[in-house]
């Protein structure tokens, strides 16, 4: 059974992939000092002869109440490899990701933006992305400590396309369930915004997303006017329709939600300001610059844009 990481007293032993039975005991001795090594071979040996098994590669911890008998088994079973459980949540950048796997499982966070952005991994797990943004599934899972991070990758990955194997979103869903996760955590209004921006897309109106402009830019930030005549593809003041992408990874309520956005006939939203995390929907301009004064007076907020959901579809 796997163990959570706790190796404060414990000796650490790096095992690479192929190694043989004699080197695998002999680094664990140079690490634990085995009262007899010879013997914790001669019963590894065995094992592998009678079982077929094969040292499995990874880090191991070996703690002091560890008895040869557990270093035996330990090589075959991986049963003392320390693992790390990580919450990946909604809505992160796979870069995010990178920096909370770093930080957690220790995987190299360069390693992981590569492979995201690598050719070969758009053209295996997306619909046809610029990167594998969207196309990690946020969840809870247990990495064995310091998986290479390609293998974490891989993992987000299969997850996602496991959780949409009866039907695969397109390129334009995910990319608009991004933004819906990008501009409320509340599941019950994601339709609902959902049906916003169908219905701007539907009449040909620009999305005028912050968060899509925030993610042009580099950075989670507050916006200012000045912000939003930037130039970039994710800017969706200035260019019509939805982004080249997504902004982020999702969740499956985001996504359901922009394959079956709600039909009404509102066409902005804008925060409520009361700490609920919800917003006021409006069908007309003039109604929708009423929502934005109660929500200024809420948040005793100055004129310019202070929040990604504040002007989204002003």
């Amino acid at each position: 059974m796997s163990r959570q990481v706790d190796v404060a007293d414990d000796a650490l032993v790096f095992l690479p992939l192929n190694t043989s039975v004699v080197a695998a005991v002999d680094s664990v001795h140079a690490h634990a000092n085995l009262p007899t090594p010879w013997l914790v071979q001669l019963s590894a040996r065995a094992v592998a002869r009678l079982t077929g098994a094969t040292i499995q590669s990874g880090w191991y911890v070996v703690s002091p109440e560890s008895t040869q008998w557990d270093v035996v088994m330990m090589l075959f079973n991986s049963e003392r490899r320390p693992t790390v459980r990580v919450t990946i949540p909604e809505g992160l950048t796979y870069r995010e990701i990178a920096g909370l796997l770093a930080r957690t499982v220790e995987s190299d966070s360069a390693a992981f933006v590569a492979w995201c952005e690598a050719p070969s991994s758009r053209r295996d797990y997306t619909t046809g992305a610029p990167s594998m943004e969207g196309y990690l599934m946020p969840d809870t899972y247990d990495f064995f400590w310091r998986t290479p991070a390609e293998d974490v990758a891989v993992r987000l990955a299969e997850e996602w396309q496991r959780r949409h194997a009866d039907s695969t979103p397109t390129l334009e869903e995910v990319t608009l369930a991004s933004i819906i996760q990008a501009e409320t955590a509340a599941e019950r209004e994601m339709p609902r915004i959902a049906g916003v921006y169908r219905n701007r897309l539907e009449k040909g109106m620009p999305l005028a997303a912050d968060p899509t402009v925030q993610y042009g830019l580099g950075e989670k930030r507050r916006l200012y006017y000045k912000d939003l005549d930037k130039d970039t593809p994710y800017n969706t003041y200035l260019h019509a329709g939805l982004p080249p992408g997504p902004i982020n990874n999702p969740g499956m309520a985001a996504i359901a939600a922009a394959r079956h956005p709600e039909e009404h006939d509102f066409y902005f939203f804008v925060a409520r300001g009361d700490g609920s995390g919800t917003h006021r929907f409006a069908k007309s301009g003039w109604e929708h610059q009423r929502n934005v004064q109660r929500y200024r007076r809420a948040r005793r907020a100055p004129s310019a844009p202070s929040q990604s959901t504040t002007h989204s579809g002003e």
